[in-house]
């Protein structure tokens, strides 16, 4: 199902709610400013996309439900997540064209993530725990304030894909990340 909302709508329409069958939503506005708890109702959404300009804030419950593979949330003012109990079964993950500072290390614990997407964001850092995440085969981290690559990139075994693009590299990181990946600048 494809919610798009009136162009000065900041209220979730709580009639989707009900719609406890979808296996798919994506939610575009404009004028949206958060983003009901009671989101936890669509048990059996299996995708969900976010592009809301206005929301801060995302209830824990976007990122608990059962059967949830994929994972959009972009263009959206969110600095920070909020910790959660993510689904184990979670594919792929788009935390794009948000304002994101801090990765949340509680991400790191999902055992079938392949496909992470954080372009576009703030980020500086990536914490230690990066390097559980095994299965990650593509990794987006364009356009945000990295100085230096994250070390726990490196032990990513299965990684095939990694765009580093507008970062903050020096010359010296630029030379280091060519030497250990192979990647030109």
């Amino acid at each position: 199902m494809r919610l798009k909302l009136r162009k000065n709508q900041s209220a979730f329409p709580n009639e989707v709610l009900q719609e406890t069958s979808l296996k798919t939503l994506e939610i575009l506005g404009d004028g949206l400013i958060s983003i009901p708890s009671d989101i936890s109702k669509l048990t059996e959404l299996e995708s969900l996309t976010i592009q809301a300009p206005l929301l801060e804030t995302l209830p824990k419950e976007v990122f608990e439900f059962k059967k949830l593979k994929i994972l959009k949330i972009k263009n959206c003012a969110i600095e920070k997540l909020i910790t959660a109990n993510p689904s184990h079964h979670l594919e792929k993950i788009q935390l794009a064209q948000t304002s994101l500072t801090e990765f949340p290390v509680w991400l790191c614990k999902l055992p079938k993530l392949s496909e992470l997407d954080l372009g576009h964001n703030n980020l500086k850092q990536l914490p230690v725990e990066f390097s559980f995440l095994e299965n990650l085969k593509r990794l987006i981290l364009d356009n945000n304030k990295f100085e230096e690559l994250p070390h726990s990139i490196f032990n990513l075994k299965n990684l095939k894909h990694l765009s580093i693009d507008a970062n903050k590299f020096s010359d010296e990181e630029k030379e280091r990340i060519t030497d250990r990946l192979g990647i030109w600048f």
